[in-house]
């Protein structure tokens, strides 16, 4: 995942078809939509450093590279636990308002 700043985008919740919300793609949405792009940049960046590190052989290194991809699911399993509150729309709002005051 390239994490480099886009344009700023549209409100994802103000376009439908046939009701269903569709992201700024044109697409339905999708669980990653619920999830600001600071966080899905900071859960890449974990990722691909968990991977560069477990490659390495040495125990340390595995258990350095287990520590980040947990980090990251934690991330991930925060989101979870919010859509499931509190729906996907409006997760999808509060990340696209989170992403419009960052300038994204």
């Amino acid at each position: 995942m390239s994490c480099q700043t886009p344009t700023a985008i549209p409100n994802p919740c103000t376009e439908k078809i046939g009701g269903q919300p569709l992201n700024p793609s044109g697409r339905p949405l999708s669980f990653t939509d619920a999830i600001p792009y600071r966080d899905l940049c900071r859960m890449a960046a974990l990722e691909e450093r968990a991977m560069e590190i477990g490659g390495e052989k040495n125990p340390l290194s595995q258990r350095v590279a287990a520590h980040l991809f947990k980090q990251a699911e934690e991330i991930l399993q925060q989101y979870r636990d919010l859509v499931a509150e509190h729906g996907l729309e409006a997760c999808v709002q509060w990340a696209a308002e989170a992403d419009a005051r960052r300038g994204l």
